[in-house]
């Protein structure tokens, strides 16, 4: 992994004075170095460890893992485009709701992303 994953579990485990091994046996996991990488954003957090953060800090995964949300937004949009693109020419029925549904998608993001830049 090239960069690390900016976390806010770390911040979270220590409000409520957790230590690692505490976080691992709620979330499952069967050592504190599992949540000590986790922090360092060394270690991208399965689909179970984002669930459970939810669970346990009341966070959605955007709040508690940023970094991998941003990444998975980007590259969900990047083919949501592409498929757009690809269903321009179509006007059947099937083509339209399908462009339908992929241009509220993205123009939720656009929306997000100027709320964001403050534009």
């Amino acid at each position: 992994m090239s960069s690390r994953i900016h976390t806010y579990l770390r911040t979270h485990r220590r409000k409520w004075a957790l230590t690692q091994k505490d976080v691992a046996f709620l979330l499952g996991n069967k050592s504190a170095a599992h949540i000590s990488r986790l922090e360092q954003g060394k270690r991208k957090p399965t689909n179970e460890a984002v669930l459970a953060c939810e669970v346990l800090f009341g966070l959605s995964p955007k709040q508690c893992f940023p970094k991998v949300y941003e990444e998975i937004e980007e590259s969900v949009l990047a083919r949501a485009a592409t498929l757009y693109e690809d269903l321009d020419q179509r006007t059947g029925k099937v083509a339209l709701r399908k462009k339908e549904f992929l241009s509220a998608a993205l123009k939720r993001a656009i929306t997000r992303i100027n709320e964001l830049q403050g534009v």
